[in-house]
Parts: C-alpha cells; structure tokens; sequence
C-alpha cells in the first residue's frame, strides 16, 4: 500500500541565504517545471525539498532512489491474478460457463503522483540506474505516463495539472551514484547548493536545539576548522555540529575546548569522517582545541587583572 504524506514545515530554519534558495526554487515550481537541488550530504537538500512541498500545498509523495530500482518500482506493475467464472443454467438443459482471468495492475508512487496531481519528492534521484528514471521524461515534457499493461498493450495516465516534481542528489563522484542523462537534466533547473554559511549554521543550530549563539559559534567554528585542516569538505559540517550540539545539551556538557568530555565527543563525531590516520587526525583535533584555549586566556579579562598580593606590571608593591 502506498502513503501519502502530508508535508509540514516545523522547525524549518530561514536565514537570508536559505531565503533566496527557497523563492528561487518556488517560483520554478510554480510555473511547472521540475527542481534539481544538488549539493554534498548533510547540506540540507531534502530539508528544503519538504518544505517546498509544504509551501505547494499539495500531499507529498516521498521517493529515495535505489540502485535496485527498475521503472515498473516506479510506475508500478501486473500483481497476482483475478478469476471470473459464470455458470448460466437459465436453461436447464443448457449449460453455458465463462471463465475469465486477468493480472491486476497496480500503480505504484510515480503513477499515484502523476494521477492525483501530487507533489513528487524523488530523494537522491541519482542513486537509481538512469534506464530506470526514463519514464520521468515523457512525464516532465509530454506530460504523459506509459504504462505497459497485459499482453503487450500499452496504457497512457494524463500527468494531473497540480504535479510537481523536486529531485536531490549528491555529487557523481559520490559512491553508489550514477550520472544522470542529459535527457532527464534537460527537464529540469538544477539548483546548486553548497555547503550553509557560517552564520546560516550557528542559525539553524540556535534555532533546532535552543543553546546559546556563543556555544553555537564555537561548534561551528571547530567543526569548520577541523574539516579544512583535514581537506575533508566532500560532505558538509552541519550534521557533524547537530550532533555535537544535540548531544552536548542534552547531557549537560559544558562547550568549551578545555572540558574533557566535549574533546572526547568532539572526537568521536568528527575523527572516523576523514580519510587520514587516526593519529594524525587526533592530532590536528586536540592542536584546534588548544589554539582555542590559547585564545580565550588571551580575550578572558580575569586572566589579565592582577590577582590579590600581585602588583601590576611596572607597579611596585606597597
């Protein structure tokens, strides 16, 4: 049975950045053409994708590609068997039997979607083989749907006037993903979408986990560092500080780059998502929280005043 989701948009983040994503996008889907948003995990791609369909105001149809899939897995398929039999004895020296069985049909989500004017949201489209997303071409330009019914024949579904499709992937150079065709590219305006900004991060965090923007900018601030050093920025740093932040609150732990415990989860997030040593990403980690606490000694007032008994440099003692 397929489902058919209601979309909402709680706990959507909007900061200037994401603004001008989302009315870009918007506008497009507006006028009917289909969405590409691209960009590394964890950038925020199906976030804005759900909440694009929550501003459609239309149900939502949720699709994750699969390197499995074939086309009848999107437009669905011949499912087991009906049988009709009639015995007419109007007669009764007469017997009259007809005996019918046919394979049942039975639409799957692209088809749903396409029937009932939905709106499509095709997760990591670029996960599927391509010879499985060609039934999407003749939906997004001819606004048709070819489904091969019994015996060879062929059934065509109008795409409904409300359909609106939004697409995300990952870079090809990804594992497990395919390159998408040129055919099926054409279809759609494609969306770059990097990595959020600092600000829009210590944002989104505020926001989703209700800590302070200092503890928030300091998250971000190692995250983001860390990642540069290791040149690790094939995927993005906001998951990385979502779970820090999350964890840290939760549990009471004190953000700061001299408490053992935030090393400790520091470590345990960001040191297994870089390709170099353990020991030498060990390193640069707890070389960054060191410079932070030479920093903060540096900025910390109580650090400068003289403590009771001590002169002032250039003072003498009275």
């Amino acid at each position: 049975m397929t489902t058919v989701l209601n979309p909402r948009s709680t706990g959507f983040v909007s900061t200037p950045a994401i603004e001008s994503v989302t009315q870009r996008a918007f506008r497009y889907l507006q006028s009917g053409f289909a969405v590409h948003l691209r960009g590394p995990a964890g950038c925020g791609k199906t976030t804005l994708a759900m909440h694009l369909a929550y501003l459609l105001s239309n149900p939502l149809m949720l699709i994750f590609g699969d390197d499995q899939f074939t086309s009848s897995d999107l437009i669905g398929n011949n499912t087991g068997y009906s049988r009709k039999k009639i015995v007419d004895n109007y007669i009764h020296s007469v017997v009259k039997l007809e005996d019918q069985v046919q394979q049942n049909w039975v639409d799957s989500r692209l088809t749903l979607a396409c029937r009932e004017g939905l709106t499509l949201v095709y997760d990591d489209f670029n996960r599927s083989r391509p010879e499985a997303n060609n039934v999407l071409l003749a939906a997004l330009e001819e606004k048709l749907l070819a489904l091969p019914i019994s015996n060879g024949n062929t059934s065509y579904v109008k795409v409904h006037p409300n359909f609106r499709a939004i697409f995300t992937s990952n870079p090809e150079e990804y594992s497990g993903i395919h390159s998408t065709q040129d055919a099926l590219a054409d279809r759609m305006i494609t969306i770059n979408m990097p990595e959020p900004d600092e600000l829009t991060m210590q944002e989104i965090i505020v926001q989703k986990l209700e800590i302070t923007r200092e503890n928030a900018g300091l998250i971000v601030q190692i995250v983001r560092n860390f990642r540069k050093r290791t040149e690790a920025e094939n995927s993005s740093s906001l998951r990385s500080c979502i779970m820090i932040a999350k964890i840290s609150k939760e549990h009471d732990l004190t953000i700061a780059p001299d408490n053992e415990d935030f090393r400790q989860l520091c470590g345990d997030v960001l040191l297994s998502k870089v390709g170099l040593s353990y020991h030498e990403s060990t390193a640069i980690l707890w070389g960054l929280f060191n410079e932070l606490m030479l920093v903060n000694v540096v900025k910390s007032p109580t650090n400068l005043a003289p403590k009771n008994g001590q002169a002032k440099m250039g003072q003498p003692r009275r």
